[in-house]
């Protein structure tokens, strides 16, 4: 046994010195191809190969909630706006997410969440009596206070603000109010008329003066708007892109999914076909 043995391996390597080229090259070619079966199991491995989920709908909930659904369904999560408030949404709650809900992601990839400010923004109150009152309007709706109302007393000074509310109690102005509080300016209607001449204000001065600060402040405040409307512009056309991006990605992993599938149907066709030979 052991002279067979010994035989074979003397046999190999007369062969190995006679022709080591074709020995060498048959050995890096095996080695090819285990190098490439292993590196084909770790692809498989760490991008999921053929593994997709369906991405839940969580949008509208809790963030608490939200979270629950997601680790439940294997997906990972990050928060990627939570400092904007909206109305109409409940605080620390889900207002958008990406990947879209219904899509089809492998489990690495991460969904990103917009979340409703928990309160809405504060902001300092202008010093705003005896300012013209359309000034004044065009002021806090220009610092984002969304309930700005006027009403008018009796009063000496026509259109000039004498006060100020929040929510129904005077504030002192430098004091932080929330965007969404109620405001209320109260102006003069100028029905008191005092006889002193030294102290009557031209009627027709006051209106200039009024209308040059509406202007400033309209000016300003439609500035702002454009701004804010450009922004909101650019940043709808970026998410309009990005969604016509994971689309095209979808649509491409479908066709790439359909095509591997009519492959293999073809590949059993044949082998089929060869086994009835």
């Amino acid at each position: 046994m052991s002279n067979n043995n010994d035989k074979n391996t003397g046999g190999f390597d007369r062969f190995r010195d006679r022709h080591p080229i074709l020995v060498n090259s048959a050995l890096m070619a095996l080695a090819l191809v285990a190098l490439g079966y292993i590196a084909l199991l770790f692809i498989d491995v760490f991008t999921s190969h053929g593994q997709q989920v369906q991405v839940p709908d969580v949008r509208n909930m809790p963030l608490e909630k939200a979270v629950e659904i997601l680790e439940d369904a294997g997906l990972r999560w990050e928060i990627s706006d939570s400092t904007t408030f909206y109305e109409n949404y409940k605080p620390g709650s889900v207002i958008d997410q990406d990947p879209k809900a219904k899509s089809y992601i492998k489990k690495i990839r991460i969904i990103y969440l917009s979340v409703n400010a928990m309160h809405a923004p504060i902001i300092p109150l202008p010093k705003l009596v005896e300012l013209p009152g359309r000034q004044g309007m065009a002021t806090l709706k220009a610092m984002g206070f969304k309930h700005v109302t006027m009403d008018s007393i009796e009063s000496e000074m026509s259109g000039l603000i004498l006060e100020v509310t929040v929510d129904g109690h005077h504030v002192a102005p430098g004091s932080p109010v929330s965007v969404n509080s109620q405001i209320k300016i109260t102006v003069g209607d100028g029905s008191i008329v005092d006889l002193n001449p030294e102290q009557v204000i031209d009627p027709a001065l006051m209106d200039s003066i009024d209308e040059a600060n509406y202007k400033d402040a309209q000016e300003t405040y439609e500035q702002e708007m454009k701004e804010a409307q450009a922004r909101a512009e650019q940043e709808r056309k970026e998410q309009s892109y990005q969604e016509r991006k994971d689309d095209n990605k979808d649509k491409k992993k479908d066709q790439d999914k359909k095509k591997d599938q009519d492959k293999k149907k073809e590949q059993d066709k044949k082998s089929d076909k060869d086994k009835k030979k």
